[in-house]
């Protein structure tokens, strides 16, 4: 009987995994949220979900195959390959300068105003459409260009910062990118790039944190959401792309917008 608790507990992460990895809702705190629910203290739900950051990696791994290709092929041949892999080295980088400290603090002393922040988020999506409707407006438009140095700082800096709980990794970096002028194809695409080096590091550096932690983790709950979050996050990810390339920028951040202002009133 217990061992089906854990199973159905490892299913639960899992589902919720797959889907808010690659939503603008902090994965992570609803990780948190769901495991202190089933008794963890918040620290070690804080670095279990951490740790469970990690099976997304794989999913995003699988769905961009032969963007992985053509990073490998930039190693040696100068083009858009090359220019991925300095956009993942750099951002995975600065992402880590910024996260580790960051990640340590939240996992002493918890952040208490999560659903704050998303609803911070929510508004900066807001100001973002505002920003690309006007841009189309006066004859710009969001590119789906190669991304640039400065790119990968900027957006590294987003992504380390969502170490913090509450802080959506998928919401802040899309949101750096989309107001870089990345249209939101080039964006999500960028973005979940990102997530691959950033969540294996994550659940590396959970490991480090608190190794005893992970070793009192259940083979019955962290197997079956590992499983789980790869599923549910090829689904999402396939989703997500197909709505990005039928909307405009104003009206892709507006829906992430309301994604992140719901969540974060449901957290307050």
């Amino acid at each position: 009987m217990r061992e089906l608790h854990e199973i159905l507990l490892g299913i639960l992460a899992g589902v919720a995994q797959g889907i808010s990895e690659w939503l603008p809702v902090s994965s992570k705190t609803i990780l948190l949220l769901i495991f202190y629910a089933f008794g963890s203290s918040p620290s070690n739900a804080y670095v279990i979900g951490l740790f469970l950051n990690g099976a997304t990696s794989l999913a995003a791994a699988i769905y961009f195959r032969r963007d992985f290709a053509e990073i490998v092929k930039g190693v040696y041949v100068k083009g858009h390959g090359r220019a991925l892999l300095c956009f993942l080295l750099v951002s995975t980088f600065v992402t880590a300068v910024t996260a580790i400290p960051l990640a340590g603090a939240a996992a002493n002393l918890l952040s208490r105003f999560g659903g704050f922040s998303m609803i911070l988020i929510g508004l900066l999506f807001v100001l973002t459409g505002a920003i690309s409707w006007m841009r189309e407006k006066v004859g710009g438009k969001e590119l789906n260009r190669t991304p640039t140095l400065l790119d990968a700082v900027i957006a590294g800096v987003a992504q380390g910062f969502s170490a913090l709980p509450g802080i959506s990794r998928s919401g802040v970096t899309i949101l750096a990118l989309l107001l870089l002028r990345h249209c939101p194809r080039s964006a999500i695409r960028l973005s979940f790039l990102m997530s691959i080096p950033a969540t294996l590091g994550g659940s590396i550096y959970a490991y480090i944190l608190s190794p005893a932690t992970l070793n009192e983790l259940s083979h019955f709950t962290a197997i079956p959401a590992i499983i789980t979050s790869l599923i549910v996050s090829l689904v999402v990810i396939s989703t997500l792309i197909r709505v990005s390339q039928r909307v405009k920028a104003h009206f892709f951040a507006a829906i992430l917008a309301a994604i992140s202002l719901l969540v974060g009133m449901g957290l307050i």
